[in-house]
Protein backbone atom coordinates (compact mmCIF):
# COMPACT_ATOMS: atom_id res chain seq x y z
CA UNK A 1 0.00 0.00 0.00
CA UNK A 2 1.72 3.51 -1.03
CA UNK A 3 2.60 5.81 1.92
CA UNK A 4 -0.20 8.25 0.43
CA UNK A 5 -2.76 5.79 0.48
CA UNK A 6 -2.49 5.01 4.37
CA UNK A 7 -2.04 8.66 5.47
CA UNK A 8 -5.08 9.43 3.88
CA UNK A 9 -7.29 6.53 4.92
CA UNK A 10 -6.10 6.95 8.32
CA UNK A 11 -6.64 10.92 8.25
CA UNK A 12 -9.80 10.34 6.98
CA UNK A 13 -10.86 8.54 9.62
CA UNK A 14 -9.35 9.90 12.37
CA UNK A 15 -10.79 13.60 11.42
CA UNK A 16 -14.42 11.45 11.31
CA UNK A 17 -13.72 10.12 14.48
CA UNK A 18 -12.80 13.63 15.71
CA UNK A 19 -16.15 14.78 13.84
CA UNK A 20 -18.69 12.02 15.55
CA UNK A 21 -16.59 12.73 18.94
CA UNK A 22 -17.08 16.31 18.86
CA UNK A 23 -20.57 16.40 17.82
CA UNK A 24 -21.84 13.67 19.96
CA UNK A 25 -20.45 14.94 22.95
CA UNK A 26 -21.59 18.45 22.24
CA UNK A 27 -25.35 17.00 21.07
CA UNK A 28 -25.39 14.68 24.46
CA UNK A 29 -23.79 17.73 26.87
CA UNK A 30 -26.43 20.34 25.11
CA UNK A 31 -29.48 18.38 25.80
CA UNK A 32 -28.30 17.49 29.81
CA UNK A 33 -27.55 21.36 29.80
CA UNK A 34 -30.92 22.53 28.97
CA UNK A 35 -32.56 19.62 31.19
CA UNK A 36 -30.60 21.28 33.64
CA UNK A 37 -31.44 24.67 33.21
CA UNK A 38 -35.21 24.37 32.76
CA UNK A 39 -34.84 22.29 35.96
CA UNK A 40 -33.01 24.94 37.79
CA UNK A 41 -34.73 27.36 36.42
CA UNK A 42 -38.07 25.75 37.37
CA UNK A 43 -37.16 25.32 41.36
CA UNK A 44 -36.39 28.98 41.26
CA UNK A 45 -39.51 29.87 40.17
CA UNK A 46 -41.24 27.86 42.31
CA UNK A 47 -39.51 28.85 45.30
CA UNK A 48 -40.29 32.46 44.53
CA UNK A 49 -43.90 31.45 44.31
CA UNK A 50 -43.78 29.96 47.50
CA UNK A 51 -42.38 33.17 49.50
CA UNK A 52 -45.14 34.95 47.87
CA UNK A 53 -48.13 33.20 48.95
CA UNK A 54 -46.28 33.32 52.41
CA UNK A 55 -46.17 37.08 52.02
CA UNK A 56 -49.81 37.29 50.75
CA UNK A 57 -51.40 35.03 53.16
CA UNK A 58 -49.72 37.22 56.41
CA UNK A 59 -51.37 40.44 54.13
CA UNK A 60 -54.75 38.28 54.42
CA UNK A 61 -54.59 37.41 57.99
CA UNK A 62 -53.64 41.49 58.69
CA UNK A 63 -56.31 42.35 56.53
CA UNK A 64 -59.23 40.35 58.48
CA UNK A 65 -58.04 40.84 61.52
CA UNK A 66 -58.38 44.64 61.30
CA UNK A 67 -61.96 44.49 59.52
CA UNK A 68 -63.05 42.55 62.65
CA UNK A 69 -61.22 45.26 65.08
CA UNK A 70 -61.94 48.74 63.09
CA UNK A 71 -65.74 47.95 63.12
CA UNK A 72 -65.43 46.22 59.34
CA UNK A 73 -63.42 49.21 57.53
CA UNK A 74 -64.31 48.11 53.77
CA UNK A 75 -60.51 49.28 52.78
CA UNK A 76 -59.36 46.01 55.38
CA UNK A 77 -61.91 44.18 53.05
CA UNK A 78 -60.44 45.37 49.59
CA UNK A 79 -56.77 45.10 51.31
CA UNK A 80 -57.95 41.26 52.10
CA UNK A 81 -59.38 41.13 48.52
CA UNK A 82 -56.32 41.60 46.87
CA UNK A 83 -53.71 39.76 48.75
CA UNK A 84 -56.22 36.87 48.09
CA UNK A 85 -56.08 37.53 44.39
CA UNK A 86 -52.17 37.14 44.77
CA UNK A 87 -52.33 34.05 47.11
CA UNK A 88 -54.50 32.75 44.00
CA UNK A 89 -51.83 33.76 41.26
CA UNK A 90 -48.83 32.09 43.12
CA UNK A 91 -50.76 29.26 44.03
CA UNK A 92 -51.91 28.54 40.25
CA UNK A 93 -48.31 29.29 39.63
CA UNK A 94 -46.94 26.60 42.23
CA UNK A 95 -49.46 24.17 40.74
CA UNK A 96 -48.35 24.33 36.94
CA UNK A 97 -44.73 24.32 38.17
CA UNK A 98 -45.07 21.19 40.56
CA UNK A 99 -48.21 19.73 40.31
CA UNK A 100 -47.43 16.84 41.93
CA UNK A 101 -46.72 18.31 44.88
CA UNK A 102 -50.24 16.93 47.04
CA UNK A 103 -49.39 19.55 49.92
CA UNK A 104 -50.70 22.51 47.03
CA UNK A 105 -54.28 20.82 47.07
CA UNK A 106 -53.95 20.74 51.15
CA UNK A 107 -53.14 24.70 50.91
CA UNK A 108 -55.91 25.66 48.17
CA UNK A 109 -58.60 23.46 50.23
CA UNK A 110 -57.94 25.48 53.87
CA UNK A 111 -57.79 28.61 52.04
CA UNK A 112 -60.98 28.17 50.08
CA UNK A 113 -62.29 27.61 54.31
CA UNK A 114 -61.41 31.48 54.98
CA UNK A 115 -62.24 33.02 51.92
CA UNK A 116 -65.16 31.32 52.83
CA UNK A 117 -65.13 33.05 56.57
CA UNK A 118 -63.80 36.13 54.83
CA UNK A 119 -67.71 36.38 53.19
CA UNK A 120 -69.25 35.54 56.17
CA UNK A 121 -67.83 38.54 58.19
CA UNK A 122 -68.40 40.53 54.86
CA UNK A 123 -71.91 39.91 54.68
CA UNK A 124 -73.21 39.21 58.16
CA UNK A 125 -72.62 41.70 61.62
CA UNK A 126 -70.56 39.92 64.88
CA UNK A 127 -71.28 39.75 68.13
CA UNK A 128 -68.45 40.22 70.34
CA UNK A 129 -68.42 36.33 71.40
CA UNK A 130 -68.86 35.39 67.76
CA UNK A 131 -65.95 38.30 67.45
CA UNK A 132 -63.34 35.76 69.17
CA UNK A 133 -64.70 33.14 67.84
CA UNK A 134 -63.61 34.20 64.29
CA UNK A 135 -60.35 35.37 65.75
CA UNK A 136 -59.89 31.66 67.12
CA UNK A 137 -61.15 30.45 63.25
CA UNK A 138 -58.66 32.71 61.74
CA UNK A 139 -55.67 31.79 63.41
CA UNK A 140 -56.38 27.91 63.19
CA UNK A 141 -56.78 28.85 59.64
CA UNK A 142 -53.51 30.40 59.38
CA UNK A 143 -51.53 27.73 61.46
CA UNK A 144 -52.93 25.04 59.19
CA UNK A 145 -52.09 26.81 56.07
CA UNK A 146 -48.61 28.19 57.37
CA UNK A 147 -47.74 24.27 58.13
CA UNK A 148 -48.82 23.14 54.86
CA UNK A 149 -47.16 26.32 53.68
CA UNK A 150 -43.74 25.46 55.23
CA UNK A 151 -43.78 21.85 54.06
CA UNK A 152 -44.43 23.15 50.69
CA UNK A 153 -41.06 25.44 51.10
CA UNK A 154 -39.25 22.42 52.82
CA UNK A 155 -39.89 20.18 49.38
CA UNK A 156 -39.15 23.70 47.42
CA UNK A 157 -35.91 24.10 49.28
CA UNK A 158 -35.18 19.98 48.77
CA UNK A 159 -35.89 20.34 44.84
CA UNK A 160 -33.52 23.47 44.64
CA UNK A 161 -30.99 21.18 46.24
CA UNK A 162 -30.96 18.89 43.96
CA UNK A 163 -31.26 21.21 41.05
CA UNK A 164 -27.68 22.59 42.23
CA UNK A 165 -26.38 18.75 42.67
CA UNK A 166 -27.76 18.06 39.15
CA UNK A 167 -25.68 21.10 37.85
CA UNK A 168 -22.66 20.17 39.55
CA UNK A 169 -22.90 16.62 38.08
CA UNK A 170 -23.42 18.10 34.71
CA UNK A 171 -19.92 20.17 34.95
CA UNK A 172 -18.30 16.95 35.71
CA UNK A 173 -20.13 14.86 33.19
CA UNK A 174 -19.00 17.62 30.88
CA UNK A 175 -15.45 17.70 32.11
CA UNK A 176 -16.03 13.62 31.64
CA UNK A 177 -16.93 13.70 28.16
CA UNK A 178 -14.57 16.03 27.19
CA UNK A 179 -10.66 14.27 28.88
CA UNK A 180 -12.14 11.37 27.32
CA UNK A 181 -12.94 12.43 23.69
CA UNK A 182 -9.05 14.48 24.28
CA UNK A 183 -7.76 10.80 25.46
CA UNK A 184 -10.20 8.57 22.44
CA UNK A 185 -8.10 11.43 19.75
CA UNK A 186 -4.93 11.52 21.12
CA UNK A 187 -4.89 7.35 21.54
CA UNK A 188 -6.06 7.47 17.64
CA UNK A 189 -3.15 9.93 16.56
CA UNK A 190 -0.41 7.94 18.30
CA UNK A 191 -1.50 5.15 16.99
CA UNK A 192 -1.23 6.41 13.50
CA UNK A 193 2.59 7.97 14.38
CA UNK A 194 3.37 4.04 15.22
CA UNK A 195 1.59 2.46 12.67
CA UNK A 196 2.29 4.92 9.55
CA UNK A 197 5.14 7.60 10.25
CA UNK A 198 7.23 5.63 12.52
CA UNK A 199 7.91 2.83 9.74
CA UNK A 200 8.58 5.94 7.47
CA UNK A 201 11.19 8.08 9.62
CA UNK A 202 13.50 4.82 10.32
CA UNK A 203 12.95 4.34 6.72
CA UNK A 204 14.95 7.62 5.85
CA UNK A 205 16.81 7.57 8.30
CA UNK A 206 18.30 4.14 6.70
CA UNK A 207 18.23 6.13 3.73
CA UNK A 208 20.58 9.06 5.12
CA UNK A 209 22.88 6.42 7.02
CA UNK A 210 23.15 4.45 3.12
CA UNK A 211 23.76 8.06 1.23
CA UNK A 212 26.25 8.71 4.51
CA UNK A 213 28.44 5.61 3.75
CA UNK A 214 27.99 6.12 0.07
CA UNK A 215 29.36 9.31 0.87
CA UNK A 216 32.41 8.49 2.87
CA UNK A 217 33.84 5.80 0.22
CA UNK A 218 31.93 2.55 1.12
CA UNK A 219 31.00 1.94 -2.49
CA UNK A 220 29.45 -1.96 -1.40
CA UNK A 221 27.03 -0.96 0.94
CA UNK A 222 23.56 -1.94 0.27
CA UNK A 223 20.16 -1.15 2.16
CA UNK A 224 17.39 -3.87 2.96
CA UNK A 225 14.12 -2.30 3.61
CA UNK A 226 10.30 -4.26 3.54
CA UNK A 227 8.28 -1.98 3.56
CA UNK A 228 5.98 -2.74 0.28
CA UNK A 229 5.85 0.97 -0.89
CA UNK A 230 7.74 4.04 -2.50
CA UNK A 231 10.34 4.01 -0.15
CA UNK A 232 11.03 0.10 -0.71
CA UNK A 233 11.35 1.12 -4.41
CA UNK A 234 13.47 3.92 -3.82
CA UNK A 235 15.60 2.27 -1.56
CA UNK A 236 16.10 -0.46 -5.01
CA UNK A 237 16.82 2.46 -6.76
CA UNK A 238 18.87 3.14 -4.56
CA UNK A 239 21.05 0.06 -4.47
CA UNK A 240 21.32 0.14 -8.39
CA UNK A 241 23.04 3.23 -8.61
CA UNK A 242 25.50 2.09 -5.72
CA UNK A 243 26.24 -0.83 -8.16
CA UNK A 244 26.65 1.19 -11.12
CA UNK A 245 28.53 4.12 -9.06
CA UNK A 246 31.12 1.64 -7.81
CA UNK A 247 31.52 0.29 -11.03
CA UNK A 248 32.75 4.40 -12.50
CA UNK A 249 34.42 5.09 -9.63
CA UNK A 250 37.01 1.65 -10.35
CA UNK A 251 36.77 2.68 -13.87
CA UNK A 252 37.67 6.37 -13.08
CA UNK A 253 40.48 5.50 -10.55
CA UNK A 254 42.49 3.99 -13.05
CA UNK A 255 42.49 7.00 -15.36
CA UNK A 256 43.00 9.64 -12.78
CA UNK A 257 46.35 7.61 -11.56
CA UNK A 258 47.27 8.42 -14.79
CA UNK A 259 46.00 11.82 -15.41
CA UNK A 260 47.60 12.84 -11.77
CA UNK A 261 51.33 12.15 -13.05
CA UNK A 262 50.73 14.35 -15.78
CA UNK A 263 49.04 16.81 -13.72
CA UNK A 264 52.27 16.53 -11.51
CA UNK A 265 54.52 18.00 -14.35
CA UNK A 266 51.88 20.68 -15.79
CA UNK A 267 51.69 22.25 -12.13
CA UNK A 268 55.41 22.02 -11.31
CA UNK A 269 56.22 23.70 -14.59
CA UNK A 270 53.46 26.15 -14.07
CA UNK A 271 54.96 27.01 -10.36
CA UNK A 272 57.69 28.20 -12.44
CA UNK A 273 55.98 30.23 -14.93
CA UNK A 274 54.65 32.01 -11.73
CA UNK A 275 57.46 32.78 -10.12
CA UNK A 276 58.78 34.37 -13.34
CA UNK A 277 55.69 36.63 -13.70
CA UNK A 278 55.43 37.42 -9.90
CA UNK A 279 58.97 38.36 -9.82
CA UNK A 280 58.61 40.86 -13.40
CA UNK A 281 55.08 42.12 -12.02
CA UNK A 282 57.13 43.01 -8.44
CA UNK A 283 59.57 44.63 -10.51
CA UNK A 284 57.19 46.55 -12.64
CA UNK A 285 55.49 47.55 -9.64
CA UNK A 286 58.23 48.94 -7.97
CA UNK A 287 59.00 50.73 -11.13
CA UNK A 288 55.65 52.24 -11.26
CA UNK A 289 55.71 53.30 -8.33
CA UNK A 290 59.41 55.34 -8.55
CA UNK A 291 57.92 56.58 -11.81
CA UNK A 292 55.11 57.98 -9.89
CA UNK A 293 57.35 59.61 -6.90
CA UNK A 294 60.03 61.38 -9.48
CA UNK A 295 56.46 62.43 -11.05
CA UNK A 296 55.24 64.13 -8.68
CA UNK A 297 58.14 65.45 -7.52
CA UNK A 298 59.06 66.99 -10.81
CA UNK A 299 55.04 68.66 -10.93
CA UNK A 300 55.64 70.23 -7.52
CA UNK A 301 58.75 71.17 -8.16
CA UNK A 302 57.90 72.55 -11.53
CA UNK A 303 54.51 74.02 -9.89
CA UNK A 304 56.48 75.51 -6.95
CA UNK A 305 59.56 77.23 -8.93
CA UNK A 306 56.92 78.73 -11.11
CA UNK A 307 54.11 79.74 -7.94
CA UNK A 308 57.78 81.15 -6.38
CA UNK A 309 58.33 83.01 -9.31
CA UNK A 310 55.30 85.01 -9.45
CA UNK A 311 55.10 85.67 -5.85
CA UNK A 312 58.55 87.11 -6.04
CA UNK A 313 57.64 89.16 -9.12
CA UNK A 314 54.59 90.27 -8.13
CA UNK A 315 55.40 91.13 -4.25
CA UNK A 316 58.80 92.91 -6.08
CA UNK A 317 56.04 94.99 -8.46
CA UNK A 318 53.67 96.08 -5.50
CA UNK A 319 56.26 96.23 -2.87
CA UNK A 320 57.78 99.41 -4.81
CA UNK A 321 54.51 101.76 -5.31
CA UNK A 322 53.31 100.63 -1.93
CA UNK A 323 56.70 102.02 -0.16
CA UNK A 324 56.29 105.08 -2.40
CA UNK A 325 52.45 105.55 -1.18
CA UNK A 326 53.49 104.92 2.27
CA UNK A 327 56.04 106.93 2.61
CA UNK A 328 54.73 110.22 1.14
CA UNK A 329 51.84 109.74 3.21
CA UNK A 330 53.47 110.76 6.14
CA UNK A 331 54.12 114.49 4.11
CA UNK A 332 51.18 114.21 2.73
CA UNK A 333 49.48 114.29 6.45
CA UNK A 334 52.02 117.25 7.29
CA UNK A 335 51.07 119.21 4.21
CA UNK A 336 47.60 118.46 4.85
CA UNK A 337 47.52 119.90 8.96
CA UNK A 338 49.95 122.99 7.25
CA UNK A 339 46.45 124.09 5.01
CA UNK A 340 43.99 123.23 7.74
CA UNK A 341 46.02 125.63 9.83
CA UNK A 342 45.87 128.37 7.38
CA UNK A 343 42.44 127.98 7.23
CA UNK A 344 41.51 128.22 10.71
CA UNK A 345 44.05 130.91 10.56
CA UNK A 346 41.59 132.60 8.05
CA UNK A 347 38.66 131.99 9.44
CA UNK A 348 40.47 133.33 13.15
CA UNK A 349 41.74 136.88 11.30
CA UNK A 350 38.55 137.57 8.56
CA UNK A 351 35.67 136.04 10.33
CA UNK A 352 33.25 137.89 7.85
CA UNK A 353 34.81 136.59 4.20
CA UNK A 354 33.44 137.82 1.16
CA UNK A 355 29.73 136.24 0.02
CA UNK A 356 31.32 133.97 -2.72
CA UNK A 357 33.79 132.34 -0.24
CA UNK A 358 31.06 131.96 2.58
CA UNK A 359 28.63 130.37 -0.12
CA UNK A 360 31.37 127.77 -1.59
CA UNK A 361 32.22 126.87 2.37
CA UNK A 362 29.03 126.13 3.04
CA UNK A 363 28.23 123.58 0.20
CA UNK A 364 31.91 121.62 0.27
CA UNK A 365 30.66 121.25 4.14
CA UNK A 366 34.73 122.79 5.51
CA UNK A 367 33.94 121.17 8.92
CA UNK A 368 33.02 117.69 7.85
CA UNK A 369 35.70 117.69 5.05
CA UNK A 370 38.95 118.74 8.24
CA UNK A 371 37.35 115.77 10.51
CA UNK A 372 36.94 113.44 7.44
CA UNK A 373 40.61 114.16 5.88
CA UNK A 374 42.52 113.18 8.99
CA UNK A 375 40.10 109.81 9.41
CA UNK A 376 41.15 108.72 5.10
CA UNK A 377 44.24 109.60 5.91
CA UNK A 378 45.01 107.14 9.05
CA UNK A 379 42.82 104.84 6.97
CA UNK A 380 45.23 104.73 3.27
CA UNK A 381 48.04 104.22 6.21
CA UNK A 382 46.56 101.37 7.85
CA UNK A 383 45.92 100.18 4.23
CA UNK A 384 49.12 100.59 2.79
CA UNK A 385 50.73 98.98 5.76
CA UNK A 386 48.41 95.83 5.66
CA UNK A 387 49.47 95.50 1.74
CA UNK A 388 53.17 95.77 3.21
CA UNK A 389 52.58 92.95 5.57
CA UNK A 390 50.99 90.51 2.52
CA UNK A 391 53.68 91.22 0.48
CA UNK A 392 56.32 90.40 3.47
CA UNK A 393 54.47 87.07 4.08
CA UNK A 394 53.86 86.12 0.08
CA UNK A 395 58.22 86.15 0.25
CA UNK A 396 58.16 84.68 3.60
CA UNK A 397 55.93 81.72 2.15
CA UNK A 398 57.75 81.56 -1.48
CA UNK A 399 61.29 81.66 -0.19
CA UNK A 400 62.91 81.76 -3.28
CA UNK A 401 66.58 82.56 -2.02
CA UNK A 402 66.33 79.70 0.67
CA UNK A 403 67.20 76.73 -1.78
CA UNK A 404 68.91 74.92 0.94
CA UNK A 405 69.00 73.99 4.46
CA UNK A 406 68.79 76.83 7.10
CA UNK A 407 67.54 77.34 10.96
CA UNK A 408 64.14 78.92 10.39
CA UNK A 409 61.70 80.14 12.70
CA UNK A 410 58.13 77.76 12.34
CA UNK A 411 56.25 79.98 13.88
CA UNK A 412 56.52 82.90 11.32
CA UNK A 413 56.12 80.14 8.65
CA UNK A 414 52.42 79.18 10.22
CA UNK A 415 51.99 82.92 10.46
CA UNK A 416 52.48 83.97 7.05
CA UNK A 417 50.30 80.70 5.63
CA UNK A 418 47.63 82.21 7.98
CA UNK A 419 47.83 85.51 6.92
CA UNK A 420 47.68 84.13 2.91
CA UNK A 421 44.63 82.17 4.10
CA UNK A 422 43.01 84.72 6.16
CA UNK A 423 40.25 84.98 3.15
CA UNK A 424 38.96 81.26 3.34
CA UNK A 425 38.55 81.86 6.88
CA UNK A 426 34.91 82.97 6.41
CA UNK A 427 33.33 80.01 5.97
CA UNK A 428 30.16 80.05 2.92
CA UNK A 429 27.50 80.54 5.48
CA UNK A 430 28.75 83.88 6.57
CA UNK A 431 27.76 83.51 10.39
CA UNK A 432 30.85 81.96 11.68
CA UNK A 433 34.34 82.80 10.76
CA UNK A 434 37.04 79.85 11.49
CA UNK A 435 38.29 80.56 14.59
CA UNK A 436 42.42 80.06 14.74
CA UNK A 437 43.92 79.35 17.89
CA UNK A 438 47.57 79.49 18.39
CA UNK A 439 48.68 77.54 21.21
CA UNK A 440 52.59 77.74 20.47
CA UNK A 441 55.37 76.79 22.53
CA UNK A 442 58.81 77.83 22.96
CA UNK A 443 60.98 76.38 19.69
CA UNK A 444 64.16 77.36 18.63
CA UNK A 445 65.12 77.75 14.86
CA UNK A 446 64.58 74.23 13.16
CA UNK A 447 66.90 73.48 10.36
CA UNK A 448 64.77 72.70 7.30
CA UNK A 449 63.45 73.80 3.64
CA UNK A 450 61.17 76.50 4.68
CA UNK A 451 59.85 77.08 0.96
CA UNK A 452 58.24 73.58 1.17
CA UNK A 453 57.76 72.99 5.06
CA UNK A 454 55.43 75.96 4.09
CA UNK A 455 53.42 73.74 1.89
CA UNK A 456 53.02 71.28 4.23
CA UNK A 457 51.30 73.63 6.47
CA UNK A 458 49.43 75.07 3.45
CA UNK A 459 48.39 71.71 2.31
CA UNK A 460 47.19 70.50 5.62
CA UNK A 461 45.29 74.18 6.61
CA UNK A 462 43.41 74.61 3.71
CA UNK A 463 42.13 70.64 4.59
CA UNK A 464 40.77 72.12 7.76
CA UNK A 465 38.91 74.94 6.36
CA UNK A 466 37.30 72.72 3.34
CA UNK A 467 36.47 70.35 6.10
CA UNK A 468 35.12 72.90 8.33
CA UNK A 469 33.13 74.91 5.45
CA UNK A 470 31.43 71.38 4.71
CA UNK A 471 30.55 71.02 8.54
CA UNK A 472 29.58 74.60 8.76
CA UNK A 473 25.14 74.41 9.41
CA UNK A 474 22.73 73.61 11.99
CA UNK A 475 24.14 70.83 13.09
CA UNK A 476 27.26 72.48 15.41
CA UNK A 477 30.34 71.55 16.04
CA UNK A 478 32.80 69.24 17.81
CA UNK A 479 34.80 70.12 21.25
CA UNK A 480 38.34 69.64 20.62
CA UNK A 481 39.09 70.50 23.79
CA UNK A 482 40.01 66.54 24.14
CA UNK A 483 42.63 66.49 21.64
CA UNK A 484 44.19 69.58 22.94
CA UNK A 485 43.79 70.94 26.33
CA UNK A 486 42.02 74.04 26.41
CA UNK A 487 39.87 76.46 28.64
CA UNK A 488 36.88 76.47 27.32
CA UNK A 489 34.45 73.46 27.98
CA UNK A 490 32.39 74.12 24.62
CA UNK A 491 33.70 75.29 21.17
CA UNK A 492 30.03 76.27 19.04
CA UNK A 493 31.67 77.71 16.39
CA UNK A 494 34.30 76.19 13.77
CA UNK A 495 37.59 75.72 15.23
CA UNK A 496 41.09 74.90 14.26
CA UNK A 497 43.77 74.43 16.82
CA UNK A 498 47.73 74.99 16.28
CA UNK A 499 50.15 73.54 18.89
CA UNK A 500 54.05 73.33 18.73
CA UNK A 501 56.06 71.61 21.63
CA UNK A 502 59.61 70.08 22.56
CA UNK A 503 59.17 66.17 22.46
CA UNK A 504 62.97 65.90 23.26
CA UNK A 505 65.68 68.77 22.77
CA UNK A 506 66.16 67.15 19.13
CA UNK A 507 62.33 66.40 17.94
CA UNK A 508 59.19 69.62 17.62
CA UNK A 509 56.10 68.96 16.91
CA UNK A 510 53.38 71.36 14.96
CA UNK A 511 49.83 69.58 16.30
CA UNK A 512 47.02 70.88 13.55
CA UNK A 513 43.19 70.08 14.71
CA UNK A 514 39.89 70.71 13.41
CA UNK A 515 36.64 69.99 14.78
CA UNK A 516 35.15 69.06 11.87
CA UNK A 517 33.30 65.92 10.48
CA UNK A 518 36.17 63.67 10.73
CA UNK A 519 36.89 60.44 8.28
CA UNK A 520 36.73 56.65 8.28
CA UNK A 521 39.39 54.28 8.50
CA UNK A 522 38.97 53.14 5.09
CA UNK A 523 40.10 57.06 4.06
CA UNK A 524 42.44 57.08 6.46
CA UNK A 525 44.63 54.34 5.31
CA UNK A 526 45.04 55.82 1.28
CA UNK A 527 45.00 59.23 2.93
CA UNK A 528 48.93 59.75 1.66
CA UNK A 529 48.65 57.92 -1.77
CA UNK A 530 49.21 59.71 -4.69
CA UNK A 531 46.23 60.57 -6.29
CA UNK A 532 44.22 59.82 -3.79
CA UNK A 533 41.37 61.98 -2.86
CA UNK A 534 37.61 62.48 -1.27
CA UNK A 535 36.92 66.05 -3.42
CA UNK A 536 34.42 65.94 -6.77
CA UNK A 537 36.46 66.12 -10.01
CA UNK A 538 38.09 68.41 -10.67
CA UNK A 539 38.70 70.38 -7.13
CA UNK A 540 41.50 68.66 -6.26
CA UNK A 541 44.48 66.18 -7.44
CA UNK A 542 44.97 64.00 -4.79
CA UNK A 543 48.96 65.05 -4.42
CA UNK A 544 48.73 67.72 -1.80
CA UNK A 545 49.25 65.32 1.21
CA UNK A 546 50.94 63.10 -1.00
CA UNK A 547 53.50 65.59 -1.57
CA UNK A 548 53.53 67.21 2.18
CA UNK A 549 54.53 63.15 3.51
CA UNK A 550 57.13 63.17 0.91
CA UNK A 551 58.33 66.63 2.36
CA UNK A 552 58.06 65.74 5.86
CA UNK A 553 59.04 61.96 5.92
CA UNK A 554 62.04 61.76 3.11
CA UNK A 555 63.43 65.46 3.03
CA UNK A 556 62.96 66.06 6.46
CA UNK A 557 63.50 62.90 8.24
CA UNK A 558 60.68 63.50 9.96
CA UNK A 559 56.84 61.82 10.62
CA UNK A 560 53.16 62.89 9.66
CA UNK A 561 50.50 60.85 11.01
CA UNK A 562 46.80 61.62 10.95
CA UNK A 563 44.59 60.86 14.30
CA UNK A 564 40.30 60.76 13.26
CA UNK A 565 37.58 59.39 13.43
CA UNK A 566 34.20 59.83 11.81
CA UNK A 567 32.30 62.64 13.59
CA UNK A 568 35.11 63.36 15.83
CA UNK A 569 37.17 66.30 13.59
CA UNK A 570 40.35 65.40 12.64
CA UNK A 571 44.29 66.03 14.05
CA UNK A 572 47.57 65.96 11.97
CA UNK A 573 50.93 65.16 13.95
CA UNK A 574 53.96 66.95 12.42
CA UNK A 575 57.42 65.74 14.02
CA UNK A 576 60.83 67.63 12.47
CA UNK A 577 64.47 67.28 13.84
CA UNK A 578 65.84 70.61 14.98
CA UNK A 579 69.27 69.57 13.37
CA UNK A 580 69.56 67.24 10.45
CA UNK A 581 72.22 65.03 10.08
CA UNK A 582 75.48 65.33 7.82
CA UNK A 583 74.12 62.32 5.74
CA UNK A 584 70.79 63.70 4.89
CA UNK A 585 72.60 67.51 4.57
CA UNK A 586 75.13 66.11 1.80
CA UNK A 587 72.43 64.01 0.08
CA UNK A 588 69.80 66.88 -0.06
CA UNK A 589 72.80 68.98 -1.37
CA UNK A 590 73.48 67.02 -4.45
CA UNK A 591 70.02 66.37 -5.16
CA UNK A 592 69.61 69.76 -5.57
CA UNK A 593 72.89 70.69 -7.46
CA UNK A 594 71.65 67.37 -10.29
CA UNK A 595 67.90 69.32 -10.57
CA UNK A 596 69.79 72.19 -11.23
CA UNK A 597 72.10 70.97 -13.96
CA UNK A 598 69.04 68.88 -15.26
Amino acid sequence: MKILTKFIGSSVAFIGLIVSLTVGSEFLLKRVEISTETSHERVDRAFSAAVNLKLSLRDQIAALRNYIILNHDPSDMAKYYKAMSEFILSLDDLQSLIPENSELAIIRRRHNFLVRLATELRDEPSTLEQTQQDFRTINSYRDDIDFSLDSLVSSVEQQHALAKQQANQFKYTTQVVRYTTTGIILLFFGGQIVLILLPVIRSIEKLQMGAAKIGMGNLDYRLNINTKDEIQQLSCEFNQMATRLAESYHSLEEKVIDRTAELIRLNQNLEIEIAERTLAETELQQALQKLQQTQTQLIQTEKMSGLGQMVAGVAHEINNPVNFIHGNLVYLDQYTQELLTLVQLYQKHYPQPAEEIQEHTENIEIDFLVKDLSKILSSMKIGTERIRQIVLSLRNFSRLDEAEMKPVDLHEGIDSTLLILKNRLKTNSGNNEIQVIKDYGNLPLVECYAGQLNQVFMNILSNAIEALEIETGDKGFLDIGSRVPTPDSKLPIPTIRIRTEMLNPNVVAVRIVDNGPGMTEEVQTRLFDPFFTTKPVGKGTGLGLSISYGIIVQKHQGALRCVSEKGQGTEFWIEIPVRQTVEVLGSQRLKTEAMTSA
